[in-house]
């Protein structure tokens, strides 16, 4: 099933690998994305995946080179954040942000290296944005420069963020819903009602890996752990974007599947009744478009 749902998936995250590496002539891309967000203390998994023949796999490459800001990382500045290496593995690396936004934000990571067989160097490269706030989600399109970030701001007070920042526990799984509003870009425009979904299958701190349970016909069926996303873009049009695929599309018996991300619940406290966190992955539309999202929430246990 796993194979299944990533030839999906992959084929159209391959999109999102920076410009300047398409004009290269190669198909490596970062998962889980090349322009990402994570608040102050969190961590990121950046892996290098290749395209071969239309059907996305690990990478093999030798003399690689890892940068954080442009220093390698013998000389990384704490300040900037700390990069190290998953053991034995020179395609992936555990970024851990500042306890503070760097002076320099976003951070760059970048990786340069041969692929196994060839003789030119690859560089590739993401930008980690450092964001101090409490409830937000970060949009990346394919072939889309930078993303796009929706912070869901609140009232001051605390009765109304309670209605709707809100955590519930039913069916085996906690449920997650935001709202919050965005004020558009153009002049003179209301503020635009944004949300959040999210579910996780436990109760504890800890990172929760996306995962659905269900068929075309039932649909989702709990618990699982996932994340959605709507609102209004700057035009007024609507979007929706979730963690579940149903492939092949446009099939009567199309198999549900998950896309490839994660949740981190960094805080779970009952007592003062406080669930905060952050993520980030792959969704989709209803109109089959893929995006990288990334973002954080704070919500109040019922």
């Amino acid at each position: 099933m796993k194979k299944l749902f990533s030839l999906f998936i992959f084929l159209n995250v391959g999109l999102l690998a920076i410009a300047q590496n398409k004009a290269l002539g190669n198909d490596y891309f970062f998962i889980p994305g090349d322009d990402v967000t994570i608040p102050p203390g969190g961590k990121i998994t950046l892996r290098v995946k290749q395209m071969v023949n239309d059907i996305p796999t690990d990478a093999f490459i030798k003399n690689e080179q890892w940068t954080i800001d442009g220093k390698d990382l013998a000389a990384q500045n704490p300040k900037e954040g700390v990069f190290t290496l998953e053991r034995l593995q020179l395609d992936r690396g555990v970024y851990t942000a500042p306890a503070a936004p760097p002076p320099n934000n976003p951070v760059i990571i970048t990786i340069s290296f041969q692929p196994e067989g060839k003789t030119e160097k690859i560089i590739l490269y993401c930008y980690v944005h450092i964001l101090n706030y409490e409830n937000f989600f970060y949009l990346k399109k394919p072939n889309v420069p930078e993303g796009s970030l929706f912070e869901l701001k609140e009232s001051p007070l605390a009765s109304s963020r309670k209605m709707r920042e809100t955590a519930y526990y039913s069916n085996d799984e906690w449920v997650l819903g935001i709202q919050g509003f965005r004020k558009s870009s153009k002049e003179d425009a209301a503020p635009q009602l944004m949300t959040m979904g999210l579910s996780f299958v436990g109760n504890a701190t800890g990172t929760y890996e996306w995962s659905v349970h269900g068929d075309n016909k039932t649909g989702l069926t709990p618990p699982c752990n996932t994340v959605s996303v709507n609102g209004l873009t700057d035009s007024g049009s609507p979007f929706l974007y979730i963690s579940s695929d149903c492939v092949a599309h446009g099939d009567n018996h199309c198999k549900l599947v998950t896309l490839e991300g994660s949740t981190t619940i960094t805080i779970f406290d009952k007592k003062n009744k406080i669930i905060k966190g952050y993520f980030s992955g792959i969704l989709i539309s209803p109109e089959f478009e893929y995006v990288t999202v990334s973002g954080a929430f704070s919500v109040f246990m019922q």
